[in-house]
């Protein structure tokens, strides 16, 4: 999967603290955020500045800033409030990632507009396509990659929304053992010598969640189709698929029941980078991201979510996927993986329900920890 659809959620820990701080405001916040620093006049923070440290099983530490600034193009109560994201940070395997994700709500959510851009120097691994890969078959690699990324949706009815999207990926530099040996020569690996893609897409998405960041009650689909082709720049002619479905249930005392399918096909002459995998700090957490590739993917997990105070909390969650070479095999239930885990969350801010998350995942002789800014679906 493209390191795109990997930065959708940054992986942060506050290090140290955070530090508020707004334009004029209407209306002021009479109850200010605990542990941000009080702006003049009260004026509602907006801007949220901290050091992070990073964990993954694909980066191990790091550290980097990162910040989010929340704001709302129109005070109504129809209207969730808009973000943007950005991060920077470098890690122990030499890492460089610089990344900025965004989310903008137009009044009366008519439109709403999604974004990722990112550069990325990124040393990785590489285990051959597959659901049954050996452990042996690791082998190094690295790559260096620009992306850009927006998605425009628009409000038909109710809760469902078109939308459109674009995307661009240049790797420029991909570099692994060339000997002759290597997997990515075995398998005749696409993409292993770098290039550019270039699809546009269209979405279809039904979205009745009562909040962007930790929703409580609610139905989420979408359907996205992309096809990228050399007569819009791409280096390779490949179709993208994929179908991700949530449902949230409220249940007493605050506490929520979450769950998600998530199925992606690729068709075609589709890049090592932009193939389907299990393993991230969205879903099948527990594996290395690309532990196990190929071209289509389906993943199941649920989430149970509790409270403790305003700002603590706890979650346990399950699932399963696989990988394999088509859509008829992926349903093969008896090689299905496991995922499992726990995880504590503490509220950066309460009143948008800015969840910051560490998760202990476990998988088929796997194990995975993830500090992440905002809940995994």
């Amino acid at each position: 999967m493209s390191i795109v659809r990997l930065l959708l959620s940054p992986v942060l820990l506050v290090l140290i603290c955070y530090t508020g701080w707004s334009q004029a405001d209407t209306k002021a916040d009479p109850k200010p955020d605990v542990g941000i620093i009080p702006v003049e006049h009260k004026k509602q923070k907006r801007l949220v500045l901290f050091p992070v440290i990073v964990k993954s099983p694909e980066y191990l530490w790091g550290a980097g800033v990162a910040g989010t600034f929340f704001f709302k193009l129109w005070h109504d109560s129809t209207t969730r409030t808009s973000n943007l994201k950005n991060v920077s940070f470098y890690t122990v395997r030499n890492q460089l990632v610089l990344a900025s994700d965004g989310t903008i709500y137009f009044p009366n959510e008519k439109f709403i507009l999604h974004f990722i851009a990112s550069f990325s120097h990124f040393p990785d691994r590489f285990w051959g396509l597959g659901n049954e890969t050996p452990s042996e078959n690791q082998e190094k690699y690295s790559i260096s990659q620009y992306d850009l990324y927006p998605q425009l949706l628009r409000k038909v009815w109710s809760d469902f929304y078109l939308g459109v999207s674009y995307e661009f990926q240049n790797v420029y530099n991909f570099d692994y053992n060339r000997d002759g040996t290597s997997l990515f020569d075995l398998q005749n690996i696409t993409g292993r010598n770098g290039g550019k893609i270039s699809g546009a897409g269209l979405l279809f998405t039904w979205d009745s969640r009562n909040n962007a960041f930790s929703p409580s009650k609610g139905f989420y689909m979408q359907y996205f189709t992309g096809y990228y082709g050399n007569f819009i720049g791409s280096d390779f002619n490949f179709t993208i698929r994929n179908l991700d479905v949530r449902k949230y249930f409220s249940m007493s005392k605050d506490r929520v029941l979450a769950f998600q399918l998530n199925l992606i096909s690729t068709i075609g002459d589709t890049p090592v980078r932009d193939l389907a995998s299990i393993g991230s700090n969205s879903y099948m957490r527990g594996y290395y991201e690309g532990r196990y590739t190929d071209r289509t993917m389906i993943a199941v997990q649920a989430e149970w979510r509790v409270p403790v105070t305003e700002r603590w909390g706890f979650t346990t969650f399950a699932g399963a996927g696989r990988v394999a070479g088509s859509l008829n095999d992926v349903f093969q239930l008896q090689s299905l993986k496991p995922s499992f885990g726990i995880g504590i969350r503490y509220a950066l801010r309460p009143k948008e329900k800015l969840n910051l998350r560490l998760d202990v995942g476990f998988g088929k002789k796997s194990q995975g920890t993830y500090i992440n800014l905002g809940e995994a679906f």
